[in-house]
């Protein structure tokens, strides 16, 4: 007997098509076997309830495809079709190809947390504060005025013209850069940017220097790509190369706030990176994520604001400004590069969002980015400063720096304390802290690096004031345990 299981809601598919597939898995897995009678049709029809009709479909469907054949007085049978390889329920590899099996040695920290915690996530930004109201207006104009200039355009470009602009005339000079259209293109954000660099540079091989610990996501871009990473630690004043570093064709750095440590990098260091890249025809990434935070003092100009030669391919983002989801940045280089790049754009996924590159445009245009900017600064310091005061309280063993600017502290637990145990305790209270052992993994971007166990990263971006008051309630009794 023919088991057949129909889903009869009300949204459910055609009964036809219902049919057709449960027979042909049947077949498939090997459970009809060839030269099999199928159930008269009227016979299976009255047993689902079904019109004829729709049984005679699914058989002639199936006949149609080849997994049966039908002649008049013999009804309808399963042909014979090549025997099928049977999966191993054990192995997970099944249907993957073998070549594919070796390992890349590519891995990449999760952005995932668990939300049935209050978590201390780095480097987020808080969405409640967000100027709805402009953004609504901003997308509604966006969407009138662009028809059909926009809804109907896709051609090959840098950018839309408008945010291009916007960028050149309200957003770069706030970090000293003085750039022209040519020298933009609009990207999906800075991971996008990265990895569309990294196809660009990469097949030219050589070596990409960066700080660890840090974010390894975008130096992992050009490795996995052919390039060989050199690790390089950070200090009180950045990044400091290693001799080993000196002669790499790609510098990765984070001038104004180093992530996760938040260091500036010194005055003397940048000039001297500058200088090394013109002596070694090398090029700096600058990667300018969260500079538009900032409590005690104005950020430095950025790298790129010193750049007589030409020298730094700068990365700029508006998931720290606005919104993490909003994937949307630019990268700001030479000409040639620009150039080159939208070409290797172009074949890759055709651009970004034109309708929401003129929305971002029109909020900056309004002015509804900067105002939003200047409330979040004060929200972050609050933040901020509220966590700094409950560190000194609970748990003044532990050493920090209050952040200048950015979005988390890192702590330096003392001797005899493990970041892994601290985040198991704070776990099983209902709080999701970070180990700086998620942004220093012995991998192939760091080969020689052990896995560390002695920092924690606390974020205060996407935190609320009520949040870290509970979340400290929590683990007030943490030093008990540790």
């Amino acid at each position: 007997m023919l088991h057949i299981d129909l889903d009869k809601t009300p949204k459910h598919s055609p009964y036809y098509l219902q049919i057709l597939e449960q027979i042909r898995t049947l077949i498939i897995l090997g459970r009809l076997l060839p030269g099999k009678r199928l159930p008269p049709s009227r016979q299976l029809a009255k047993e689902l309830g079904v019109a004829r009709r729709t049984v005679v479909s699914a058989y002639e469907e199936l006949c149609e495809q080849g997994y049966c054949t039908s002649k008049v007085g013999c009804g309808t049978t399963v042909s014979q079709i090549p025997e099928l390889i049977q999966k191993d329920k054990n192995d997970n590899t099944y249907g993957f190809p073998k070549w594919l099996l070796t390992d890349t040695n590519y891995t990449c920290h999760s952005g995932d947390w668990d939300t049935d915690k209050i978590c201390f996530i780095p480097s987020l930004s808080h969405v409640k504060y967000l100027p709805m109201k402009k953004m609504r207006q901003a997308i509604n104009q966006t969407i009138i005025q662009s028809i059909p200039d926009v809804l109907g355009h896709y051609a090959r470009n840098n950018g839309d013209p408008e945010l291009i602009q916007a960028l050149c005339q309200q957003v770069l000079p706030t970090r000293g850069i003085q750039a022209m259209p040519s020298q933009i293109l609009i990207t999906n954000g800075s991971q996008h940017s990265s990895s569309i660099l990294s196809m660009l540079i990469s097949p030219c091989g050589g070596t990409i220097s960066y700080g660890v610990p840090g974010y390894l996501a975008i130096p992992q871009n050009f490795i996995m790509r052919g390039m060989t990473g050199v690790a390089c630690p950070v200090d009180s004043e950045g990044i400091l190369l290693t001799e080993a570093a000196y002669a790499s064709r790609i510098h990765y750095v984070m001038p104004e706030h180093h992530f996760p440590q938040g260091m500036t990098l010194s005055p003397e260091r940048r000039s001297a990176l500058l200088q090394l890249a013109e002596e070694h025809d090398a090029l700096i990434i600058e990667d300018d994520y969260d500079s538009e935070f900032y409590y005690e003092r104005h950020p430095l100009p950025a790298l790129k604001d010193g750049d007589l030669g030409g020298r730094v391919i700068y990365l700029g983002t508006f998931s720290k400004v606005l919104f993490n989801s909003l994937r949307l940045g630019y990268i700001v280089a030479h000409p040639e590069i620009i150039r080159r790049l939208v070409d290797i754009r172009w074949q890759l996924d055709g651009g970004t969002s034109l309708i929401l590159q003129r929305w971002i445009a029109q909020l900056i245009i309004s002015g509804a980015v900067e105002r939003h900017l200047r409330r979040m600064r004060i929200r972050y310091r609050k933040r901020r400063d509220l966590i700094a005061l409950y560190l000194q309280e609970l748990f003044p063993e532990w050493s920090w720096q209050l952040p200048r600017g950015g979005m988390q502290f890192w702590i330096e637990l003392p001797e005899g304390q493990s970041a892994e145990t601290i985040l198991d305790l704070a776990a099983e209270r209902g709080v999701g802290l970070w180990s700086g052992a998620n942004f220093r993994e012995p991998n192939a971007c760091e080969p020689n690096v052990t896995a560390e166990n002695h920092h924690l990263i606390l974020g205060y971006g996407a935190i609320d004031e009520f949040e870290i008051h509970t979340a400290f309630d929590r683990l007030r009794d943490l030093q008990q345990h540790i």
